[in-house]
């Protein structure tokens, strides 16, 4: 697929469901609807591709088969695959999301959302990739729209009133990155409830994209 498009024609959108994982060097859009579950999105600024996992549990049991529904076998695989297509390691940036307390039963430090979370920065540390954005934790799903062609993502939580007049406005600027997000998981509201993470740095080479900047996404763009 040509990377040129005229301006204003739409990305193609493809729905990433439990347990997919999905990387292409032709530009989409890679959209999920995610509560405990979490989804890794990668990107690589020099040749401007990108992909998306959907993981549901943080780790495969030792007597399971290997399955994508696994964040240890999902991360993995996603950055394989960003290898495979000729991404640079070095390159290769992160953004995450999800991982919410949608049960509200039991210990919220033992939720499986906390542990999805857990395991996906756990990887890409192993990695040495930055984790440039998140929204994570919290009480409620989000919508997430991944541009593979500026690595921009675009979030709103589950059930939210889509604004299509208004522009999507930024997260705030936050210091927390990578090596901050599990310490910072222990932060909770006055019921105990874990408070949604929300981190922002400047991506470099994150550009302009003029396609997916003018969709009605209804969302916040990180």
């Amino acid at each position: 697929m040509s990377r040129h498009r005229h301006q204003g024609s739409p990305l193609p959108v493809r729905t990433l469901l439990p347990g997919d994982v999905y990387c292409e060097r032709s530009p989409e859009i890679l959209a999920t609807v995610l509560g405990s579950c979490v989804s890794v999105c990668l990107w690589e600024p020099r040749l401007r591709f990108g992909g998306m996992n959907h993981f549901v549990l943080p780790y495969r049991p030792s007597n399971a088969e290997p399955s994508f529904r696994f964040g240890d076998v999902a991360v993995t695989e996603l950055i394989a695959r960003m290898l495979s297509l000729g991404g640079d390691i070095r390159q290769i940036q992160a953004k995450l999301f999800g991982g919410a307390y949608v049960l509200r039963a039991g210990n919220p430090e033992y939720a499986v959302g906390r542990r999805n979370i857990e395991i996906a920065v756990s990887e890409l540390r192993r990695y040495k990739i930055p984790v440039v954005a998140s929204r994570l934790s919290g009480i409620q799903g989000l919508v997430v729209r991944h541009c593979t062609d500026c690595g921009k993502v675009w979030v709103r939580p589950v059930g939210t009133m889509v604004q299509t007049s208004e522009r999507p406005s930024q997260l705030h600027e936050l210091s927390c990155v990578s090596e901050d997000i599990v310490t910072a998981m222990i932060t909770c509201d006055q019921d105990g409830l874990p408070v949604t993470i929300r981190t922002r740095q400047t991506p470099a080479g994150t550009a302009d994209c003029q396609i997916c900047s003018d969709s009605p996404t209804g969302g916040r763009q990180t």
